[in-house]
């Protein structure tokens, strides 16, 4: 399991990359045409939020395999031995359980999406909307390998 998730870790990184250049192009865009040029492009007011919600999303799950996110740490860094183990399947069981109410939230999420359009593009919001699903699968997911994995201690994946 720990090869499919490094595999996995590594694509959703690559993604995330490509992700945040569009992002960043088209902010800069953005900002060129309506300062510069008093025209703005409908597309890139699809374009952002899409590369935002699914970084967010995507960035989430990367954090919790790397414990990186979820949980402030003050109290699990002072924790020895077995209290810590404790803490830390505590805290990716509760990582766990709020990815399921993620996955369950979502799924009027992606009926609306089927329904919804982009107002400034006419673009189907269901290309967004399941970045929710997705994030909150991939989450729970990389959770539940790190709960197998058992104590780690410094802050990275096995």
């Amino acid at each position: 399991m720990t090869r499919f998730s490094n595999l996995l870790e590594h694509a959703l990184r690559t993604v995330m990359g490509l992700l945040c250049i569009v992002l960043l192009l088209c902010l800069f865009v953005e900002v060129l045409n309506r300062y510069v040029f008093f025209v703005s492009w409908p597309i890139i007011q699809f374009i952002v939020p899409f590369c935002f919600l699914w970084m967010c999303m995507i960035g989430s799950a990367i954090a919790v395999r790397r414990g990186q996110h979820f949980e402030v740490d003050l109290v699990a860094k002072l924790l020895p031995g077995r209290a810590h183990t404790i803490h830390r399947a505590l805290m990716l069981l509760s990582v766990m359980l709020g990815a399921g109410i993620i996955i369950v939230a979502s799924i009027p999420f992606l009926e609306m999406g089927m329904l919804r359009r982009n107002a400034a593009t006419g673009i189907s919001m269901i290309y967004i909307y399941p970045s929710l699903m997705v994030g909150g699968v991939l989450m729970a997911l990389l959770a539940l390998e790190q709960l197998l994995l058992g104590p780690v201690r410094d802050g990275e994946a096995k």
